[in-house]
């Protein structure tokens, strides 16, 4: 079981991803304790499980068929987010992860980075194309915005964001 250490947020400016590699994802998301999803990213498909918390939490991914994919989603109505995921490189070694939003979230943008450990997660200092950092906030995971959309104060702020 591996420990995801990330902080999350909002693009404040869009940077030069001309030269970023990305890649398309739809993650599907089955329950929420624990949080458990299936992704398309690529071509590839996962399942991952997440225990709780925000910034560091579980995380166990295993890959699985384009089968069990479809087959995961049932006959219900998904819980669905579709996006575009670039990867710029940042100094120290880090990745910024840009997601831009599709469908019913269009026009929404975020960034997130992973950490190898505490110490550099609190120490990173975000570039200036980083909007408001949104780690700590519970409804603006990929999970509570595919359940409940995009919080409203947040639409606000994004409004006012260069993109």
């Amino acid at each position: 079981m591996g420990v995801e250490r990330e902080r999350k947020f909002l693009l404040k400016s869009l940077p030069d991803l001309s030269k970023a590699k990305s890649k398309e994802i739809t993650q599907k998301y089955l329950s929420s304790e624990p949080e458990l999803r299936v992704r398309k990213i690529g071509e590839d498909y996962i399942i991952t499980k997440k225990g709780p918390g925000t910034h560091t939490r579980t995380e166990e991914e295993m890959e699985i068929s384009l089968e069990l994919f479809l087959f995961l989603e049932g006959d219900r109505p998904p819980m669905r987010i579709k996006k575009i995921r670039y990867y710029l490189p940042l100094e120290e070694g880090r990745l910024a992860e840009i997601d831009i939003y599709k469908e019913e979230y269009d026009g929404f943008y975020s960034v997130e980075v992973e950490f190898e450990n505490e110490e550099d997660m609190k120490a990173f200092e975000p570039p200036k194309w980083f909007g408001m950092e949104v780690t700590e906030r519970r409804d603006i995971t990929n999970y509570q915005m595919a359940k409940n959309g995009i919080p409203q104060d947040l639409k606000e702020i994004v409004k006012n964001y260069n993109l």
